[in-house]
């Protein structure tokens, strides 16, 4: 891990811009997120404070990156080099912790 873990209480309402930052000079261009509630959220990355607005994807429409409800580990993906923001929006009321990792 590079950073603090940072924590999201999300809503059907998108969040706000939110920066996550590294704590290291290591570079870091990947984020581990975990969503512990039950419904499913959907995250955007953006390097600038303008994050494209987060949706689940519904039947025949395209969505945002999500991940599944109830997660028991978190799942590391690759995001813009930190610092960068993200947006997140559930289906549901979820708490998502996202954390900036490097890559080894």
């Amino acid at each position: 891990y590079s950073g603090r873990t940072y924590t999201l209480d999300l809503t059907t309402s998108a969040s706000s811009a939110t920066l996550i930052e590294a704590t290291t000079n290591d570079q870091t261009n990947y984020v581990s997120l975990l969503n512990v509630g039950t419904g499913v959220v959907g995250i955007e990355f953006s390097n600038s404070s303008t994050v494209t607005t987060p949706t689940v994807a519904t039947t025949g429409n395209k969505g945002s990156f999500v991940l599944p409800g109830g997660m028991n580990f978190p799942l590391l993906v690759a995001a813009p080099k930190a610092p960068f923001y993200i947006k997140a929006i559930s289906s549901g009321t979820n708490t998502l912790y996202i954390t900036a990792c490097q890559a080894d």
